[in-house]
C-alpha cells in the first residue's frame, strides 16, 4: 500500500495542535513535581510520591511506574487510571506536603525520643 502524498494537507491540525499543547503542559508539570519531589526528600514531604507521579506525567509507559501500577491493588497495568484514585493521590499528596510543614520537625523530634535515639 502506497501513501498518496498529494492527498496530505499541509501543516498541523487544530486537533493535533491541541493535543500537542496539552502534552507539553503535561510534560512541563510532570517536570515541575519531579523537581519539588528532589527538593522534598531534603525538606519534609512526600517526595518520592511527587516524583513517581512526576515520572506518570512525563512518560506512562516507564519501568517505574509499570511497577507501581503492578503492586498496588485496584490499578488496572495498562490504559487510564480510574479518576477516584488519581483524586486521592493528590488528596494524599496535599495532605502528606500540610503536615510535613507544620509537624515535621515535631514528628522527628517524638520519634528520636521514643526510639531512645537522641542528636
Amino acid at each position: 500500500m502506497e501513501i498518496e502524498y498529494d492527498d496530505l494537507e499541509p501543516g498541523i491540525s487544530a486537533d493535533e495542535d491541541a493535543h500537542g499543547v496539552k502534552r507539553l503542559v503535561q510534560i512541563g508539570f510532570g517536570v515541575l513535581l519531579i523537581v519539588a519531589g528532589i527538593v522534598m526528600l531534603v525538606i519534609p514531604g512526600p517526595g518520592l510520591v511527587a516524583i513517581m507521579v512526576g515520572l506518570n506525567l512525563i512518560k506512562p509507559d516507564n519501568a517505574i511506574v509499570r511497577w507501581m501500577r503492578r503492586k498496588i491493588p485496584g490499578i488496572p497495568e495498562q490504559g487510564e487510571v480510574p479518576r477516584r484514585y488519581l483524586y486521592l493521590g493528590a488528596a494524599f499528596l496535599v495532605v502528606g506536603t500540610l503536615f510535613g510543614i507544620l509537624w515535621g520537625q515535631s514528628t522527628t523530634n517524638w520519634l528520636l525520643e521514643s526510639t531512645g535515639i537522641s542528636s
